[in-house]
């Protein structure tokens, strides 16, 4: 238990690194004045240093991520108006302060001398040169972005030492219809294209219970070789009226039996199938082929799953050379990211656009957070590392996705205002959303995101204790 914890803080930890250090690094190149690069979340455990350009480094008491508090993201704002009670944003209130005009509070009362004088210096802070509001356009940019490049680079670097050592793919994506070369969550015909499943010949069949099928002694993973049938509907396992030899029919993929119970509706068939599978001290396996003889009604359905015969390859995996490695890694990457959009299209839809109820509860059940992950890590933990550094990966990428959705308080948020505000204040030399708005924008989505991450974590422990 304790290991599973500790390797999931770790993980968490350094993703969030990556992603925090990106705004750090870009910020120094920037001059932008950083007050604190933290360790987990405050409150603080410890201050450990301060560095030449007085930045804080500090250690914090809840272990979930770093964070990196820069000179931009706590703006001083004001409740200050005019004469007529209009309230001011921070552009006007400069003004009005540098024409020693009058301003007054919220209780209608005139703000004397030395309390302007304390908000002129909180103003001049705002205007400060290493604030990054008050940087280029393009500068602020690469600041806020900077998390981009971090998270989808660490991915790059842990998949191409995945590949360049050796990985096996860890599942198989059947959820989500892509055309993507994703080898380490594949397609079945992506696996059947790299050899990691072979398709064999014939047919696995699988009866449901009190089916047709099942009451006509089919068993579950059978494995059907061949259908034996007549033009008469008259089937005796083999042998079909003396004038008339059965017609064999060979089964190597699930359309030819799907065709064959079509075409042979209100008829017997019989299935040439092994029934049985048994080892013994002589003979690892013995196997007992026997023909079934199933009637088959007028809706043709017997009510039995069938499968294609795959073996899966459990000695299979990838190893590339060193430059074949990184651009599998980058391959991957980006086939890993353009499907967490798709995912998230297709959960998005079923949540607030459904066909049914069921729908909707079975992707809210899917929706997993950080507790979920840390109950995969502690059940593979003791069985394959690798596996943990591909979740790591891919963990990685969906924090960077996530932060490029457009909700406020998340970075890409950010850029928008930042965008919107720029072209508004070309055309009309003022701020489309002011410092206030913005202000209360995202702490009020800051709140909802914490609760949503509350709910998160309600139905990921849900999960495991069902489970």
């Amino acid at each position: 238990m304790i290991l599973w914890i500790i390797v999931a803080i770790i993980m968490f930890s350094v993703i969030i690194l990556a992603h925090e250090y990106g705004h750090f690094k870009t910020a120094r190149i920037f001059w932008v004045k950083v007050y604190e690069f933290g360790l987990w979340i405050p409150p603080r455990a410890k201050k450990i240093k301060m560095d030449k350009y007085w930045t804080i480094y500090s250690l914090n008491w809840l272990p979930l991520w770093w964070f990196v508090r820069l000179a931009w993201e706590n703006i001083h704002t004001f409740k200050i108006y005019d004469e007529d009670g209009n309230l001011f944003n921070n552009e006007d209130l400069e003004k009005r302060i540098r024409e020693w005009k009058k301003i007054y509070d919220d209780r209608w009362e005139e703000i004397p001398v030395w309390n302007v004088e304390e908000i002129k210096s909180l103003l001049d802070e705002n205007n400060s040169p290493s604030s990054l509001l008050n940087k280029k356009i393009w500068q602020q940019a690469i600041v806020i972005l900077a998390w981009v490049t971090m998270n989808f680079l660490l991915a790059i670097i842990v998949f191409s030492i995945l590949f360049f050592v050796w990985v096996k793919p860890i599942w198989i994506n059947t959820k989500i219809d892509t055309s993507l070369d994703i080898k380490i969550i594949p397609t079945i015909e992506q696996a059947k294209k790299d050899w990691f499943i072979v398709k064999k010949e014939w047919v696995l069949l699988y009866p449901i219970k009190w089916s047709i099928a099942s009451k006509s002694n089919l068993k579950e993973w059978d494995i059907v070789y061949e259908v034996y049938t007549c033009k008469e509907n008259v089937l005796d396992f083999v042998e079909c009226k003396s004038w008339e030899k059965p017609q064999i029919n060979k089964i190597n993929k699930t359309s030819d039996l799907i065709n064959i119970i079509k075409n042979n509706a209100w008829k017997k068939v019989a299935f040439y199938v092994n029934a049985w599978t048994m080892e013994s001290d002589w003979v690892k396996w013995f196997v007992w082929w026997q023909f079934i003889s199933v009637n088959i009604p007028e809706s043709w359905k017997i009510w039995a799953y069938i499968w294609d015969n795959l073996e899966l390859k459990k000695d299979f995996v990838y190893k590339f050379s060193i430059l074949d490695s990184i651009k599998q890694g980058t391959i991957e990457t980006y086939n890993q990211s353009l499907l967490t959009f798709k995912a998230l299209g297709i959960l998005s839809r079923k949540i607030f656009n459904p066909e049914n109820r069921q729908e909707r509860t079975e992707a809210i059940n899917s929706v997993s957070g950080p507790v979920w992950t840390v109950n995969v890590i502690a059940k593979i933990v003791p069985e394959w590392l690798s596996v943990i550094l591909i979740i790591w990966a891919i963990i990685s990428i969906n924090l960077g996705i996530f932060n490029l959705l457009p909700i406020p308080a998340l970075d890409w948020w950010r850029f928008l205002f930042l965008s919107i505000n720029w072209i508004v204040q070309k055309i009309f030399w003022k701020k489309a959303i002011n410092e206030r708005l913005e202000a209360i924008i995202h702490t009020w989505f800051f709140v909802f995101l914490i609760w949503l991450s509350i709910i998160i974590a309600y139905n990921d422990i849900t999960k495991i204790i069902n489970n």
